[in-house]
């Protein structure tokens, strides 16, 4: 489940996260409160695997949260967030041990999606810990947020989870619609590099994406200006922490990544468009663009949404953005693809709601390509 068009733009208002808007409080008192909240997420999908189609019913993100904030004598806020997930369809123990495949248990809360404490007041915002990356937020999120297919970005090609964290972020106040954020991701020597979700060998044995293993720091950032219904947003990531190591010894860069939207929003419509570019420093041939569009309406009894997007990719960059049409480094001419998807919610109340979804991603042999459907009750 992804953000709601109003609750994206009360959050865009904001700088914050958006978040399930049935919280229950458990406590609130003396300047302190404590919120509960989470969802439960199941549907069905049917997917194409590049060798064949593939269903099952399937757990989307089920999640159990909890939040809470304390006023302190000087004005300020202190706060912190916690939310973790878990497989809904899963939960019995005995077929959650068989599912698993390797002997582990996926009943109970499996894996954490953000975690975070910070401070608020007239200064801005300053957070630490893990959540969704600013160019998420700010760039590809108005074009493309919705149940389960999105386009593809940067961080879906390579890193995955692992850029959401380890951030410190300071967010500005608003200063006549001007807004800015600046921040870090910082990697410790600690952090098993080896072991990372970046780990990705190139199919034609010739690399591997990691982890920097020595202590490094990225720098992020962005500025954005609102007014009215209209919203321009540019972000920047050197993506200091990753790496590349060629299979002929040493280490480069991953690259850096820029990006650009602009969003409109009148009543219950919003269309954004996008732009970013991967400026790649792994390979001299491995630069990508991105231009994406997309429209999300609210019609009154849910959602009704699509987006489309154009990926220029230069040849070496298919190692990572379509893996099975790879023909190994060097070897490899340009390649573009035209992305798409289509969608829509329909409100069963003001807590639950179903969706269906349809995706083509244009990648070789239709890998990735789908429809899927299901259900949400959030509290």
């Amino acid at each position: 489940m992804k953000k709601t068009l109003l609750a994206t733009a009360i959050a865009g208002v904001l700088g914050v996260a958006a978040t399930g808007a049935q919280a229950a409080t458990v406590y609130n008192q003396d300047g302190s409160k404590l919120d509960l909240y989470g969802n439960v997420q199941l549907g069905l999908r049917n997917i194409d695997n590049g060798d064949s189609t593939e269903s099952d019913l399937f757990d989307n993100g089920s999640t159990l949260g909890v939040k809470g904030e304390h006023v302190l004598d000087n004005g300020l806020t202190a706060y912190f967030r916690a939310e973790f997930e878990f497989e809904a369809d899963k939960q019995k123990g005995a077929y959650a041990n068989y599912e698993s495949g390797d002997g582990g248990n996926n009943s109970g809360l499996t894996t954490g999606d953000q975690a975070y404490v910070g401070l608020t007041g007239n200064f801005g915002d300053l957070r630490v810990g893990s959540w969704d990356s600013l160019f998420d937020d700010w760039i590809a999120d108005p074009v493309s947020n919705n149940e389960y297919f999105d386009m593809t970005d940067e961080q879906s090609d390579l890193v995955g989870s692992e850029y959401e964290s380890d951030k410190i972020t300071y967010t500005s106040p608003m200063f006549g619609g001007l807004q800015f954020a600046i921040g870090t991701q910082y990697k410790g020597d600690g952090e098993a590099a080896d072991n990372s979700p970046v780990n990705n060998d190139l199919n034609d044995g010739t690399g591997q994406f990691v982890l920097d293993d020595d202590s490094s720091a990225s720098l992020f950032g962005g500025l954005r200006y609102t007014v009215g219904g209209l919203t321009l947003a540019a972000s920047y990531d050197n993506l200091n922490n990753f790496k590349f190591q060629p299979g002929t010894g040493g280490e480069r860069d991953y690259g850096d990544l820029f990006g650009l939207n602009v969003a409109y929003t009148i009543n219950t419509l919003r269309v954004a468009v996008k732009a970013s570019r991967l400026d790649a420093d792994w390979n001299d041939n491995a630069d990508v663009n991105r231009y994406g569009i997309g429209a999300r309406w609210g019609y009154g009894k849910g959602d009704i949404y699509g987006a489309y997007q154009y990926v220029d990719a230069e040849g070496d960059a298919v190692a990572t953005l379509d893996p099975r049409g790879f023909n190994g480094i060097g070897n490899q001419s340009d390649e573009t693809y035209n992305e798409a998807m289509i969608g829509a919610t329909y409100n069963l109340s003001n807590q639950m709601y179903v969706w269906v979804e349809g995706a083509v991603y244009d990648r070789q042999d239709d890998a990735n390509n789908g429809v899927a459907t299901g259900v949400a009750y959030s509290f």
